[in-house]
């Protein structure tokens, strides 16, 4: 008889520890998910990003723009040309910076003494 008291008493030990285990875990989430929408921040007007869409103009001016890229990148000689003028553009901006490229041709010149 005492045998099965003490079995049924370790039965119920179990279970409230299980069950107190299981509400302290439940308790947790809850205060997880309460907590959430304080970390969303709410934009005042004046804090509103200004989408590209929300401007007809300058999204047909940026889809122009982009179609004439795309012209010119089927196009290896309109390609080049670009990439000349970004190259003079460059040069003109950055005078001391030659380059790797203009040290050779600088180098190849005092060498062959042209």
């Amino acid at each position: 008889m005492q045998h099965i008291l003490s079995v049924v008493g370790q039965a119920f030990r179990k279970t409230i520890l299980i069950l107190s285990l299981i509400s302290l875990l439940g308790l947790s989430n809850s205060f997880i998910f309460a907590s959430q929408p304080a970390y969303a921040a709410k934009l005042t007007p004046e804090e509103k990003i200004d989408r590209a869409h929300n401007y007809s103009g300058a999204a047909g001016i940026r889809e122009e723009s982009y179609e004439e890229e795309v012209e010119e990148a089927k196009s290896p000689a309109k390609m080049e040309k670009a990439y000349e003028e970004d190259l003079k553009e460059y040069r003109e901006s950055q005078p001391d910076k030659g380059g790797l490229v203009e040290g050779a041709k600088e180098l190849v010149e005092k060498v062959t003494g042209k």
